[in-house]
């Protein structure tokens, strides 16, 4: 029974941790803050679309196998530390592979991602992004759990205005 409970823990420990990691900047005065759980994405597939919107219907089909959406983003210089060794961190604790790195107009840009059930899908889509972004210092931590479908990711970023969703969009161009 013990080996069960412990076997257990041990297979679910990087799910909490995941979501976990960075949990912490939510609540700092010096960080803007999104996080979006499964039950929003669930209440969001529930709208009634339009049989004629082929791609609202992607969209929605998209979101509702989400698990989780955190964004958090600084321009504090303590915070901005912070969030490069937590993020450290977690890439050296993680099953993240590097997807691309994108060095552009001041800003360092690192994608990683937790394979999925095949080439098309991903667990985990995880950007960091530090540097400047119109003359202001910042760095975003994005994380994106669920099963994500790579084809219709930019669409979702490009909607949440998150810094970095350019370089996705042109990388999913490429692929």
């Amino acid at each position: 029974m013990n080996r069960l409970v412990i076997t257990l823990l041990l297979a679910l420990a990087p799910m909490l941790s995941t979501s976990q990691a960075f949990d912490k900047y939510e609540n700092m005065k010096e960080v803007d803050a999104m996080v979006m759980t499964s039950k929003m994405f669930k209440m969001l597939a529930k709208v009634d679309l339009s049989e004629n919107d082929p791609e609202a219907r992607e969209y929605m089909k998209l979101i509702e196998n989400l698990d989780r959406i955190q964004i958090y983003k600084s321009s504090d210089s303590k915070v901005r530390s912070q969030m490069a060794a937590d993020v450290k961190s977690y890439l050296q604790k993680g099953s993240l592979d590097e997807l691309m790195r994108v060095n552009e107009d001041g800003k360092n840009i690192k994608f990683y991602s937790v394979p999925g059930k095949n080439d098309n899908y991903v667990k985990e889509l995880f950007m960091f992004l530090d540097g400047e972004t119109d003359g202001e210092p910042i760095s975003v931590i994005l994380s994106i759990t669920g099963e994500i479908d790579l084809s219709q990711l930019s669409k979702l970023t490009a909607d949440l205005k998150v810094p970095g969703a350019e370089e996705l969009k042109k990388a999913n161009k490429k692929s």
